[in-house]
């Protein structure tokens, strides 16, 4: 219980920016071929972490799961409910994220603005999602609207089939948690969501996806 409620918060509150490069990355786990670091962030009790691993998919297969909100609840640790509330382009929406937190921490529920770009260059996806927590008035208030997030992953293409994944959060969940017990099962939440992505990849269902926005990497 105590993992969920920890893990629970730690996903959904973040800083407006993520760190500088200044402090070296340490390796919290090595498993199944998901690698999860974390790193000391000067001026702060809390971990900055990032999870890095590589998937055989393709880019165009990868970002296709990432915008079909429908299914997000399958993979992304903790999140029992997203919806898309506005549409600009497929590379560019706002989506609300509910999580039911176990007592006695309060439910909460994120806004973000998600934005994907892709370099014609080298290839390479980003997908950048910061919170946005007064795109929409928060009329419920049993549920704590999450102030500040932002979350980073980048999609970098190694061969034709074979994508290396980074995803990296840096967070803060307030409150009277202690931190260092924060900084110990901090190492979950980026693994669970990259182990989910890959069973939901696994599935087939994004295979043969193609979208306008993204291209995917050929060696010919």
């Amino acid at each position: 219980m105590i993992n969920k409620i920890l893990t629970f918060i730690i996903i959904v509150t973040s800083f407006s920016a993520l760190a500088s490069d200044a402090n070296e990355w340490k390796l919290v786990r090595d498993k199944k071929g998901i690698e999860v670091y974390n790193r000391k962030i000067e001026g702060n009790d809390f971990k900055e972490f990032r999870a890095e691993s590589d998937t055989n998919a393709s880019l165009s297969s990868i970002v296709a799961l990432f915008i079909d909100t429908s299914v997000g609840t399958q993979w992304v640790e903790n999140i029992d409910d997203m919806e898309e509330i506005k549409h600009f382009s497929e590379a560019h929406t706002i989506t609300k994220t509910y999580t039911k937190a176990p007592w006695p921490v309060a439910d909460r529920e994120a806004i973000v603005e998600n934005a994907i770009t892709q370099d014609p260059k080298t290839m390479i996806v980003t997908i950048a999602q910061h919170g946005r927590p007064d795109y929409l008035p928060n009329d419920n208030k049993k549920v704590i609207r999450v102030a500040k997030l932002e979350a980073r992953w980048i999609l970098t293409p190694i061969d034709d089939n074979t994508t290396h994944i980074s995803y990296r959060v840096l967070s803060d969940p307030g409150g009277s948690i202690p931190s260092w017990l924060i900084n110990m099962v901090a190492v979950s939440q980026p693994y669970n969501t990259l182990r989910g992505l890959y069973e939901m990849l696994d599935s087939g269902k994004y295979t043969d996806s193609r979208l306008n926005f993204i291209e995917n990497y050929t060696s010919l």
